[in-house]
């Protein structure tokens, strides 16, 4: 599934060769609640803000339209290697031919990797970084970030030795606004900073369809190997119905496409035989059901 991304990647950049997308690598932790007893994952199942079960650590990658899930990884809980860390360990899995070009690509993570290991380490594999940064964190001239005044301000965050470009949006959830705060090493100016620091809730959306129409978090397998298995499964569902999509025309630009409908047609156009047996088994059943109704009746 990799190496067929990574040919999606680069058939994208030959189709554009005079205006090449630029390539977003978006990293971030999800959480599949799982109940009950399950021995063989016990280093495996731990309690990360208030959900219990197995928690991953995934690499996304968007160019143009594509959307493509590259990596993940597993949290082992307290004492092992934190989320940061297992995503300085994802990015080892892209491949240089992906971070050349004229365009340098840029790392989306939300205010849980804002730590300076973490920035240093991704400014050290040559990409760009907009990350999440807490409003309690400090900065050199001991001001907190929820002090500045100005979006767009260039500082430097107390043991970073980097400047970076700090700005914020509102979020109206609830009844009174909530201010996020982003920070980049890139000067884009306080207001277009903040548009592009909302480019990371496209792996939110990744997560939702995963889970929500492929599966992922409804896994019942107690094995390793079964989970693994398992993601593999969900994610190559999600890509062929991705690919699905980008071959279909496009009649409403910008609309999350209807993942059922592309499911329908790819089980349809690709695995035609294995649906035509399960309803032949399910016929099967039914005749076997009301044949042994029959005497009953009598």
């Amino acid at each position: 599934m990799r190496q067929h991304a990574l040919q999606l990647l680069q058939d994208e950049w030959r189709s554009r060769p005079h205006q090449r997308p630029r390539l977003d690598l978006l990293v971030d932790l999800t959480s599949l609640e799982k109940r009950g007893k399950f021995a063989d994952l016990d280093d495996w199942m731990h309690t990360f803000n208030s959900v219990h079960g197995v928690h991953l650590v995934v690499l996304y990658l968007c160019c143009g339209h594509l959307r493509l899930p590259w990596a993940v990884q597993i949290w082992r809980g307290k004492g092992t290697p934190s989320p940061a860390q297992l995503a300085l360990k994802l990015l080892r899995t892209v491949s240089p031919e992906l971070r050349s070009g004229n365009r340098r690509p840029r790392l989306h993570a939300d205010g849980g990797f804002e730590s300076m290991a973490f920035v240093q380490g991704v400014l050290a594999h040559g990409l760009d970084i907009v990350v999440g940064v807490r409003c309690t964190r400090k900065l050199e001239d001991g001001r907190q970030v929820r002090d500045l005044m100005v979006r767009g301000d260039l500082v430097k965050p107390q043991g970073l030795d980097q400047t970076m470009c700090i700005s914020w949006v509102w979020l109206h959830r609830n009844k009174e606004p909530e201010q996020r705060f982003v920070m980049s090493d890139l000067n884009l100016g306080g207001v277009y900073l903040a548009r592009v620091g909302k480019g990371r809730w496209r792996i939110e959306a990744f997560f939702k369809t995963i889970k929500g129409r492929f599966g992922l978090e409804r896994f019942a397998q107690h094995s390793k190997q079964g989970v693994f298995r398992w993601w593999c499964l969900s994610t190559l569902a999600f890509l062929l119905c991705h690919v699905q999509d980008l071959d279909t025309p496009m009649t409403r630009p910008k609309v999350w496409p209807d993942w059922g409908a592309l499911a329908r047609t790819i089980r349809f156009s690709c695995v035609p035989e294995v649906r035509r047996r399960a309803l032949l088994l399910e016929l099967a059943a039914l005749d076997a059901f009301q044949h042994a109704q029959i005497p009953l009746k009598v």
